[in-house]
């Protein structure tokens, strides 16, 4: 399929669906402050006004995706670059949660765990727990702090 030149393309709906995905994109900016603010602990929000906003964001994300494909499509993209702007414009939102998962799962595995695709394992959770062990997550309640495990020996480091 050979490309069409701007005189062939219809700007009318280029410039429509302009603007309708600059104001996705203007939502997707205020539900991205939105949600800053809602997870903020020092500011007191009720939990529908979350809920409200991160169903905006879903929904704005999900409506950026198809706004970009017909926006695309206007402009006179191919089916194939239609599918890569899509996975795109979709992946790319996910880089912050991947982000975030990689940096949690560094903190995990420097507490000791090993977290896995779905999250640590319910055993290993134990390990974690404030006054449980963290070599076998063995609740050292009674025990003295340089003591070591009677469950599995281990000798608590101290920092």
């Amino acid at each position: 399929m050979a490309k069409k030149s701007i005189f062939e393309l219809d700007l009318v709906r280029i410039a429509k669906w302009h603007r309708r995905s600059a104001l996705v994109v203007w939502v997707l900016v205020f539900t991205w402050i939105g949600m800053i603010l809602t997870s903020m602990n020092s500011i007191a929000v009720p939990e529908m006004i979350s809920f409200l906003v991160t169903i905006v964001y879903l929904l704005s994300l999900v409506l950026g995706m198809v706004f970009v494909v017909i926006l695309q499509h206007a402009c006179g993209a191919s089916a194939i670059e239609l599918v890569f702007y899509s996975l795109l414009t979709l992946l790319l939102s996910f880089l912050m949660m991947i982000a975030t998962l990689s940096r949690a799962g560094t903190i995990l595995t420097l507490a000791g765990v090993k977290p896995g695709f779905v999250g640590i394992k319910g055993d290993d959770l134990d390990r974690l727990q404030p006054g449980h062990c963290r070599g076998c997550g063995y609740s050292r309640e009674g025990i003295e702090i340089l003591q070591a495990c009677p469950e599995c020996e281990r000798v608590p480091q101290v920092i």
